[in-house]
């Protein structure tokens, strides 16, 4: 197992940074958990998207790929183009698509593309995860909390706290940091910001592969469903 060590998230929106933090600690960076929430862009509803997470990664002189499972942003037969390639498409894709949130995304796509990003879209499944846990790659991944904590969906109140409310509520995205394979090879050990999630009740937890790769997926919902792998400039090339 991977030895990730995880803060607890100070609230209910920054997951993605102390995710965030988890990984650079790992790698040994420096930095404090309070710099990498004060930089880490945040959206106007509240919480970040995973590729804004890659590009604050990428500013810092970190490599990084990202597995993408999010077709409202991205076309599969787009997967393998070059970089500029993909630009042009997103560029051109504004141009007939609305949405605040698309948007916002798609320009911190371009600007990821641009900072030398990498984009994959491979199959999700425990062969590919295996791949990073064995070179010692933590994995940073978007997905479902309402499906991973199999919980009521959530709304925001007045203050900006999450308030379950199976009626009123909404799918709720996530972040957590992927370490590695338990014991028995079925499971993966998650480290999670938010310890008082209501079926773990833990920062660090086993899951079932099959549940978990379905939550990530189902991250789509919330423009989540990617996984992201950064390692510092000095190490090995990400294998494919």
């Amino acid at each position: 197992m991977i030895p990730i060590k995880i803060h607890t998230q100070p609230d209910d929106s920054t997951c993605g940074p102390t995710s965030l933090h988890a990984v650079y600690r790992y790698f040994k960076d420096p930095i404090a958990l309070s710099d990498v929430i004060k930089e880490v862009p945040s959206l106007d509803e509240g919480g970040t998207l995973e590729v804004l997470l890659a590009c604050h990664a990428l500013k810092r002189g970190y490599r990084a790929r990202i597995y993408t499972y999010n077709m409202f942003i991205f076309d599969p037969t787009w997967i393998g183009l070059s970089n500029e390639e993909i630009i042009e498409r997103l560029e051109e894709q504004l141009k007939y698509k609305k949405g605040q949130k698309l948007h916002r995304a798609t320009h911190a796509y371009i600007e990821y593309l641009r900072l030398g990003g990498e984009l994959r879209c491979r199959d999700l499944n425990k062969h590919l995860l295996r791949g990073f846990f064995e070179q010692g790659i933590p994995l940073l991944t978007g997905l479902s909390a309402t499906y991973l904590y199999q919980s009521a969906r959530e709304y925001a109140d007045e203050a900006g706290n999450s308030i379950y409310d199976d009626v009123r509520g909404y799918p709720m995205g996530h972040f957590v940091v992927l370490c590695g394979f338990a014991e028995d090879q079925k499971s993966i050990v998650v480290a999670d910001p938010y310890p008082d999630n209501p079926y773990f009740k833990d920062n660090y937890y086993e899951v079932k592969a099959t549940h978990l790769i379905n939550s990530i997926m189902l991250g789509m919902a919330t423009y989540d469903a990617n996984l992201l792998a950064i390692l510092p400039a000095h190490y090995e090339p990400l294998q494919d």
